[in-house]
């Protein structure tokens, strides 16, 4: 159960309240209006909770949970003991997090300006703002209505912010623009010089950076990430996508909508990720590569190349899926027969 020390709880709701808000299958609940105190895992639940299972590795743990409701799928329902009340849904990971926030609704900071917060004469500070501690708004930077910024986080010349915003303490935001409802978390850092230079027998000549970072509405950026600014072409960040923490973003990249890209990613200057692209752990991107729509990508992976639409690749270098699971395979065996040989 969640340390209300640090997160302040909604209310209560009744069984059927909580399959209608997340479109569910109340079943084997014999008394619908019983009431559903708090959410917990299946381990830690009680007789007031309610928990949930996606798949079957863990079906046996419902057998000795206290939980009182459990969101679980079609497919592994009749495998719920009896006396547990069921809320079908198929997806009851999605259907789980809507609960979660029904009772623990994200908390918006106290409105108005903290009293060591400097905030320039030519900046434009929106409605319903919360400027915290230590904060510094720059010359004409703009902040819309009911953004949050954090304590001693920095907001540049002539930024723009869009209204709903959350931006994080001790993060920075310079030579960009951001949309509404984003989340920049604490430590990042957004529009920062790209990584550009040429190199030859005279020295290194720096390349100038004057470009945009540009994040669209929706976005998230985890914390001590960094977006660079492009050289020229601008950094783009699609809506909705969400960004881990520990994640380099290179100049010029582009980012289409609703990508999931996941913690010390690494993703080399103008390279174009199309939609709904997913790159799990520690994968690094090579530049001016192309991912199409849909890709995903396995943790620890190289991609050195240009990937098509809905593929699946894994390795360094990345290859489709099947063939790095076969080289995976292929290692193994040939780790084992050396291991004969040298019997």
């Amino acid at each position: 159960m969640p340390d209300t020390r640090f997160f302040r709880k909604s209310g209560t709701y009744s069984a059927t309240e909580l399959a209608e808000r997340v479109g569910g299958e109340l079943l084997n609940c014999p008394d619908p209006d019983m009431v559903i105190a708090d959410i917990a895992s299946v381990e830690e639940a009680t007789a007031s909770d309610i928990c949930f299972v996606e798949n079957r590795r863990y079906v046996g743990a419902l057998a000795s949970s206290a939980a009182a409701v459990c969101i679980l799928p079609r497919n592994i329902a009749d495998r719920a003991p009896d006396g547990l009340a069921l809320i079908v849904s198929d997806r009851p990971r999605r259907a789980f997090a809507k609960i979660a926030t029904l009772f623990y609704p994200e908390e918006r900071p106290v409105t108005g300006v903290a009293p060591t917060a400097s905030i320039d004469g030519a900046a434009t500070i929106g409605e319903g703002c919360s400027i915290g501690p230590g904060s510094v708004i720059s010359a004409g930077a703009m902040l819309g209505d009911g953004v949050s910024v954090g304590a001693n986080a920095t907001v540049g010349e002539n930024v723009e912010v869009g209204a709903g915003t959350v931006i994080g303490e001790n993060a920075s935001l310079s030579h960009c623009l951001i949309g509404a409802r984003a989340v920049i978390y604490p430590g990042a850092r957004i529009g920062t010089c790209g990584f550009g230079f040429e190199v030859d027998e005279a020295g290194v000549i720096k390349m100038p950076q004057l470009g945009r970072a540009i994040i669209e509405d929706d976005v998230e950026i985890g914390a001590n990430s960094c977006v660079d600014r492009g050289s020229g072409p601008d950094t783009v960040i699609g809506r909705g996508t969400m960004i881990d923490n520990l994640v380099q973003i290179g100049h010029n990249v582009q980012v289409g909508k609703g990508c999931i890209i996941c913690g010390q990613v690494g993703i080399a200057g103008s390279t174009k990720i199309g939609n709904y692209v997913v790159l799990a752990g520690q994968v690094g991107l090579a530049g001016h590569l192309e991912l199409g729509d849909g890709v995903q990508v396995a943790a620890q992976s190289g991609v050195t190349s240009t990937t098509a639409p809905g593929e699946k690749i894994g390795g360094s270098p990345a290859v489709p899926i099947r063939e790095f699971r076969r080289q995976v395979a292929a290692i193994k065996s040939l780790g084992r027969r050396n291991k004969d040989l040298e019997k």
